[in-house]
């Protein structure tokens, strides 16, 4: 039977395991979001396969608070993020995005009233510090992609230590033709990543890019077939693994201190300030607004429209 106790986040199930001779912990809190421990490896597991893992605010909250458990349980050298399913993040679920900024028009269909800066600040401050979560993890973290891995689920994969991808992986910053076009939450890590004209063309034309590319351009370390790609990971996971406990922290707090001469936490608070701004813009009657035609089509109709017009092949509003 699980074993239950509180904590103050709530109920939490631990089921312990035995393969071999050795024990499997898994920890769930939340169906949309898991932890699994196997020896010195953990697994933040993305859990809503049927929505190729769209991340909600509250699943994020909840990715980082066991980011944060796995960091703290001295039996771990190695983090692996993963997606269940077809794929590893479609980004934010764009529904619950809305709904969180206070923008879904009322049941009698009236219009919402436009939410505080100081409200949208502090929103975007906490999702800001959630992705420095991962750029600043005490331990390696390895992302482990495939399928889509687009617009949250791409910017933790451009934050963290290490990534692997199958070839058949689909990538993009589709999200900036939502009303951003280059405001983006850590543009000195994109910038170092890609280089400054590759990082541009990402951003401003939202275009899909594949695995072998994905390798080519800096943003995983290898790209491998789809059926190699979950024994790849498992090889550098246990590799990393072998180093000692203080030399894999230390080494990570000096390569933060790498970062911040570089501006790294700084790109976080310019960031969420960024992303209020960029997504408070007043469109002009001729320019593609996306909420507008959300609130006409429903969200799956309205990101085939706007695909369709930032692919040239619509017009504009």
């Amino acid at each position: 039977m699980p074993r239950q106790h509180s904590t103050p986040c709530g109920v939490r199930y631990s089921h312990l395991y035995r393969i071999g001779a050795e024990e499997v912990r898994l920890t769930v809190d939340d169906d949309a979001v898991l932890l699994e421990t196997d020896g010195p490896v953990a697994r933040l597991i993305l859990n809503r396969p049927a929505k190729h893992n769209a991340i909600r605010f509250d699943d994020l909250d909840r990715l980082v608070e066991l980011l944060h458990e796995a960091e703290e349980d001295d039996s771990v050298r190695v983090i692996i993020l993963q997606g269940r399913g077809k794929s590893f993040c479609a980004g934010h679920d764009y529904d619950d995005a809305v709904r969180s900024y206070g923008l879904e028009p009322g049941a009698d269909g009236e219009k919402p009233r436009r939410p505080s800066q100081r409200s949208r600040l502090a929103r975007d401050r906490r999702l800001g510090m959630n992705y420095m979560a991962f750029h600043y993890s005490l331990k390696p973290v390895i992302a482990q992609i495939q399928g889509v891995c687009v617009g949250a689920g791409l910017y933790i994969a451009e934050l963290v230590d290490l990534a692997i991808c199958a070839d058949t992986a689909r990538f993009s910053h589709a999200e900036q033709r939502l009303g951003l076009a280059g405001n983006t939450w850590h543009l000195n890590t994109q910038i170092m990543k890609y280089g400054p004209k590759r990082a541009r063309e990402l951003l401003l034309l939202g275009e899909e890019f594949n695995g072998t590319q994905a390798a080519e351009w800096g943003l995983v370390n290898r790209s491998v077939p789809e059926e190699d790609l979950e024994a790849t990971v498992e090889e550098w996971a246990r590799k990393v693994a072998q180093h000692p406990r203080d030399a894999l922290v230390t080494g990570k707090a000096v390569w933060q201190m790498a970062l911040d001469s570089l501006g790294g936490t700084q790109q976080f608070w310019r960031g969420y300030v960024g992303h209020t701004l960029g997504t408070n813009l007043r469109f002009e009657p001729d320019e593609f607004n996306f909420l507008r035609e959300r609130s006409h089509l429903g969200t799956r109709d309205a990101f085939a429209d706007r695909d369709s017009h930032y692919n040239g092949n619509g017009k504009s509003r």
